[in-house]
């Protein structure tokens, strides 16, 4: 597909006309060069006095590739970039996905303390009070005393009013006589 739109002129000695090309420094400097079809991007590197890469059309150019066959053509600007040493395999976040940034509570039972804030995004915990809003009416009715971590406060209210009685059966009741 680079050969697409390619028009190469013919000269009357049957050879490749020269042709017109820019290249764009890494100074921000434009300079015209006269090259051939048939050159290699060596010979255009040796003009230009660069050891640093050239790009056209996004693609990296090799010092083996024709000039011809990456499809510059007259009046293309090729740019010089800096040669950066490492980068990636494109797909930085891909290890991070998995980190548990989030743990269980101690207070709500929730999968939502954050290990590095030390700091619960449901109830709040540390702090004393729960976190809780008005705005939120079915959050506070999913987490009423006695839900949750603390379930045995559920029951605590009862077993007090009947002095924490075990094993026995209740008092019967008597007639109220009027």
């Amino acid at each position: 597909f680079w050969l697409k739109g390619l028009e190469t002129r013919k000269s009357k000695n049957g050879g490749s006309e020269t042709m017109q090309v820019f290249a764009r420094t890494l100074s921000g400097e434009t300079v015209a060069l006269n090259v051939q079809a048939c050159d290699t991007v060596s010979l255009l590197r040796d003009q230009i006095g660069s050891t640093e890469a050239l790009v056209f059309g996004g693609r990296n150019l090799h010092d083996e590739d024709v000039l011809g066959t990456c499809g510059v053509q007259d009046g293309s600007t090729i740019f010089q970039v800096p040669a950066l040493c490492g980068g990636g395999d494109g797909t930085p976040a891909m290890g991070k996905r998995h980190a548990k940034s989030h743990g269980l509570c101690v207070r709500c039972g929730k999968r939502s303390f954050h290990y590095q804030k030390k700091r619960c995004a449901s109830c709040g915990y540390p702090a004393t009070k729960m976190r809780s809003y008005n705005w939120a009416h079915k959050s506070k009715r999913r987490r009423p005393v006695g839900s949750g971590r603390m379930r045995h406060l559920k029951t605590m209210a009862r077993r007090f009013k009947n002095g924490f009685r075990e094993g026995s059966t209740a008092p019967a009741r008597k007639k109220n006589r009027a």
